[in-house]
């Protein structure tokens, strides 16, 4: 079998985020290039540096996702406005060696999760060099614009900080990134594929965003160069986004908990995976938004329910409110959701929302929403 391509690192639950809560083009990333004046690689790492307030070599200790949302209870009132509180990664690093900026033992820094918002993925048990800023708290954050990278990746900026020459052999990347290339085929009767794609979730990364996706093939293989080495969770998601049908785990299960792990090593392509998709039923949800105190509700109006399983995050519906704050669902997937109002317009820094929990094992109807003024 011949690859289509190169896996594609997609950002599709933060565009199902941001069709759920904002009109704007959120969790955008540019980096720009270095100056024309740069010439060498001494001068890139002087560029670097000069724009730290801390620089370090550590080794990843801890990754923790954190996100207002996600630590809001149930009942609690929460914003509708995703910008107001975005979810960061924290990392925390034993620090080997401090060039400036951080002289404890422990060192905890904050990025994005990937997918367009200039985090950079870091993974547990590896060692880097970290280029860091301090924001308006103090917290120091880090992104994939500014130098961060793996140790044996950092060659020519690691000479440039610790006083070496830099030599020719240490200009650039010269361990090259490991990639393998990954194949298989998703497997069900009489299933339509049009709409079906399979998400790879890198073990150890722990951000909702997925490392990933494979486009599928009319008959369900799905083929992908270009995949960094590595340990997989693969997930099939069929349906028009943010509404999907099908949801599952390789190789073939619906909880998270029995999802099977797959490696890709540099170099190599796996052997044939078969991932089948076992059948699963769906149910309505339907209720109603309620504005508070009693008035209408604002222009773009919708309901979003997230699944709250970290792994499922992709597994999210969003649907618009009906003038009269009506909204059905007619086919949602088993599990445990969490139920919003968003307003997607500028008004939403104006109102909150109620966080509600939903059991969906069956049809779920007369569920009520708060959206309350500011």
């Amino acid at each position: 079998m011949v690859c289509g391509g190169r896996v594609r690192i997609h950002p599709l639950v933060l565009a199902i985020l941001a069709l759920a809560f904002s009109s704007a083009p959120a969790f955008g990333c540019k980096c720009f290039p270095p100056p024309p004046d740069i010439r060498n690689a001494r001068e890139l790492a002087e560029l670097a540096a000069d724009g730290s307030d801390a620089i370090f070599e550590g080794r990843v200790e801890r990754i923790e996702l954190k996100w207002a949302f996600l630590e809001a209870k149930a009942g609690d009132l929460i914003s509708v406005d995703v910008e107001h509180s975005p979810p960061v990664m924290q990392v925390s690093f034993d620090v080997a060696r401090s060039y400036r900026g951080a002289q404890q033992k422990n060192v905890r820094i904050r990025t994005g999760v990937g997918g367009g918002d200039c985090g950079f993925k870091f993974e547990v048990g590896k060692q880097y060099l970290v280029y860091a800023f301090a924001g308006k708290s103090g917290q120091l954050a880090t992104g994939i614009c500014s130098g961060t990278a793996r140790l044996e990746e950092s060659k020519a900026n690691l000479s440039y900080m610790r006083g070496e020459p830099i030599v020719p052999e240490s200009v650039g990347r010269e361990i090259p990134v490991a990639e393998g290339q990954l194949w298989g085929r998703v497997v069900r009767a009489g299933f339509d594929f049009a709409n079906g794609q399979v998400l790879l979730l890198r073990v150890g990364i722990e951000s909702f965003v997925p490392s990933g996706e494979a486009d599928l093939a009319s008959d369900g293989s799905f083929c992908a160069d270009g995949v960094i080495a590595g340990k997989y969770h693969l997930v099939f998601m069929n349906g028009a986004e943010g509404s999907p049908t099908s949801f599952a785990f390789f190789p073939g299960v619906v909880e998270s908990s029995q999802a099977g792990t797959v490696e890709v090593k540099s170099g190599q392509a796996n052997s044939e995976l078969v991932f089948t998709v076992p059948p699963q039923p769906t149910f309505s949800v339907s209720g109603t938004v309620h504005a508070s105190p009693k008035s209408a509700l604002p222009a773009a109006c919708k309901v979003a329910l997230m699944s709250t399983n970290p792994l499922s995050f992709a597994l999210t519906y969003a649907q618009d409110v009906a003038p009269d704050g009506s909204f059905d669902f007619q086919q949602v997937l088993p599990g445990t959701y969490w139920a919003v109002v968003a307003i997607d317009s500028d008004d939403g820094s104006n109102w909150l929302t109620r966080k509600a929990q939903v059991e969906v094992d069956a049809t779920v109807a007369n569920l009520s929403l708060e959206l309350i003024a500011k």
